[in-house]
């Protein structure tokens, strides 16, 4: 069998614009002049950016640009929703007796929130995300504290971006990438933009 590791924001979960509308209104709090969303969404996606710094302009070491401004993530996570098919193709790991984890640079005490009102969070075994004394994605922290406790040899990481991919590679498991609504003929082989052609990949690591 198998070991399945999600990504959840822009991964399984329709949240990304979400995210850049509360980074805005943040930044409309603090006086600040809104940014485009295609600079957040970059941002959030580059390895070693210290995203606090580039979206508030505030020096800070906590471990994700969320912490501190819960309340307007929260609000805008309630427009967030699941990429057509992702729960299908969650039960069906589950009927293949595959073991499912979370590994997200979110807040780990925003995740479980999320996923319980999306009524996803009973797929998963483990839910992991960014807290103290715990190291981001890109690093491969998250996914090896899952592996110590995961049942099965094979494992796989599903994410959006590079710091997902950088996280796979370090763990040395093969790494499928979200690329909901890109064209069909610009997908490399691990690449996926529906939820049907992620289940085919899937598939091919089952049997």
């Amino acid at each position: 069998m198998l070991n399945i590791i999600f990504d959840m924001d822009g991964t399984l979960i329709d949240s990304e614009e979400c995210i850049c509308k509360a980074v805005n209104a943040i930044r409309k709090d603090r006086g600040l002049v809104p940014l485009t969303h295609s600079f957040i969404k970059e941002s959030t996606h580059t390895p070693g950016l210290n995203c606090a710094q580039i979206f508030y302009e505030l020096d800070s070491i906590a471990p994700s640009y969320k912490v501190g401004f819960e309340a307007y993530f929260e609000a805008a996570y309630k427009e967030a929703k699941l990429f057509e098919g992702v729960d299908c193709v969650l039960q069906k790991c589950k009927a293949q007796n595959c073991y499912l984890a979370i590994a997200s640079n979110a807040p780990e005490e925003s995740l479980e929130p999320i996923l319980a009102r999306l009524n996803i969070l009973g797929y998963f075994s483990a839910v992991l995300g960014s807290k103290i004394g715990r190291e981001s994605k890109p690093s491969p922290m998250m996914i090896e504290l899952i592996l110590q406790n995961a049942p099965f040899e094979r494992s796989i990481f599903v994410g959006n971006g590079n710091k997902d991919r950088g996280a796979a590679q370090r763990a040395k498991i093969p790494y499928l990438h979200a690329k909901w609504g890109a064209e069909s003929k610009s997908l490399k082989e691990n690449e996926f933009n529906t939820a049907l052609e992620l289940w085919d990949l899937i598939n091919r690591f089952l049997h």
